[in-house]
C-alpha cells in the first residue's frame, strides 16, 4: 500500500512538472515580418581608385500575420567599418503600414556606398550589415537579418565568366574530344588493315 502511494505521489509530481513546463516556457513563433533578398546577401566589390563603390541589397519584405504592421527598416554596418561612406535603408521613418500576408514586391532594402580605395586601410575587408525591420513608434524589433561586403582593392576581384562563354567552352572541349575519339578509331581501323 505504501508503495502505490509513492508511485501516486510521483505520478502527481511528474505530471505537474510537465504542465507547469507547458505553461512557462514561451511557444516557438515564427516572425512577424520577413526580409528576403532578391540578390545574394554576400556580396564581393572591388572598391575604385578616385570614386565611390555604391552596393545595393534588392529584395522584399512580407507581413506573415494576419493584421497590418506598420514598420522601418533600419540598421547598418556593425561594428563600424572605415571602408564605408554612407549607409541609407530602404525604408525609413516614419514607415509603412502592409496589411495582413501583402509584401512590400523588390525594393532596394539598403544601398551601401564604400569608400574610394585607401592605401591606409587593409584590404580584403568584409563589412557586415545587420538590417531590422523595427516597430517606428517603439524600436521593437520584428525581424532581422544580416548580410555582408567582402571588400578588395581595385582589380583584384575576377569577374565570372559568362554562361554563353561556358557552353562555348564545354561544347569546345566535348567537340576535341569527339574528334580526338573518332582519331582513335581511324587508327584502329588502319592498324587492323595492316595486320591482315
Amino acid at each position: 500500500m505504501e508503495c502505490s502511494r509513492r508511485m501516486m505521489r510521483g505520478l502527481v509530481f511528474g505530471v505537474a512538472a510537465v504542465l507547469a513546463m507547458g505553461i512557462f516556457s514561451g511557444a516557438a513563433r515564427a516572425d512577424s515580418l520577413s526580409i528576403g533578398y532578391s540578390v545574394s546577401q554576400n556580396q564581393t566589390v572591388d572598391v575604385q581608385d578616385g570614386a565611390f563603390t555604391v552596393v545595393t541589397f534588392t529584395g522584399s519584405v512580407t507581413n506573415n500575420t494576419n493584421a497590418p504592421i506598420t514598420f522601418q527598416l533600419t540598421g547598418g554596418p556593425e561594428p563600424f567599418e572605415p571602408y564605408v561612406a554612407s549607409f541609407q535603408n530602404g525604408i525609413g521613418f516614419p514607415g509603412i503600414t502592409l496589411g495582413a500576408g501583402q509584401s512590400t514586391g523588390n525594393i532596394d532594402l539598403a544601398i551601401v556606398t564604400l569608400q574610394f580605395f585607401d592605401t591606409h586601410l587593409t584590404y580584403p575587408g568584409t563589412v557586415n550589415i545587420v538590417l531590422e525591420a523595427v516597430s517606428p513608434g517603439t524600436g521593437n524589433a520584428f525581424t532581422e537579418n544580416d548580410a555582408s561586403i567582402q571588400v578588395f582593392a581595385p582589380g583584384t576581384v575576377i569577374p565570372e565568366p559568362s554562361v554563353a562563354m561556358m557552353i562555348f567552352a564545354g561544347a569546345l572541349a566535348g567537340l576535341a574530344r569527339v574528334r580526338t575519339g573518332h582519331h582513335q578509331s581511324k587508327k584502329t581501323i588502319t592498324q587492323r588493315r595492316r595486320e591482315r
